[in-house]
């Protein structure tokens, strides 16, 4: 009875509980801003609707939810120098979708492929820009797997955020 315990307390201790991405690991740094940006956007955009995130259960996976990913694109355009000052100014709003979020069950490394669809709007003309990008987490990045899933899942989206980024700095016209 006691061994069953331990190892049921065991097994607890590696699964942990599932956590969601944050915020701050989602969004690109000084660093990740693509070295080619559009100096048409300067000041021009902002984030409007973003839907397809889920809410992490604790007992289960590690999810993206749909503030998070929210405040992690509005960041990251402002990282860029493309947020308005004033949101009624902007020139483009910046509509995303998570349409899917490809998860391991198991595994070492966990790859997650996150896919984004993007569309910017302006003067009523909507441009979609659809974005899939992979992060990966080894267990040198986290030991418990719940903690690799959610690194994952964050540099996936980082990813997606950045290569959006980038698809803009090449972007001519909207």
């Amino acid at each position: 009875m006691f061994n069953r315990l331990l190892l049921i307390a065991f097994v607890a201790f590696l699964t942990g509980c599932a956590t969601p991405a944050t915020q701050q690991s989602m969004s690109i740094s000084l660093q990740d801003i693509p070295a080619k940006l559009n100096t048409n956007l300067k000041r021009q955009m902002i984030v409007n609707n973003v839907a397809g995130g889920k809410d992490t259960n604790p007992l289960w996976t590690s999810q993206v939810d749909t503030q998070g990913f929210k405040g992690a694109l509005d960041k990251s355009i402002s990282m860029a120098g493309y947020k308005a000052n004033d949101p009624g100014a902007a020139k483009y709003t910046i509509d995303a979708s998570l349409t899917e979020l490809k998860q391991p069950l198991f595994g070492l490394t966990f790859d997650v492929v996150s896919s984004v669809l993007y569309t910017v709007t302006a003067d009523g003309k909507k441009n979609q820009i659809p974005i899939t990008a992979t992060g990966s987490a080894s267990p040198s990045d986290a030991f418990v797997g719940m903690e690799r899933l959610r690194i994952a899942n964050e540099r996936s989206i980082k990813e997606n955020i950045r290569l959006f980024l980038q698809k803009l700095g090449e972007q001519t016209s909207f």
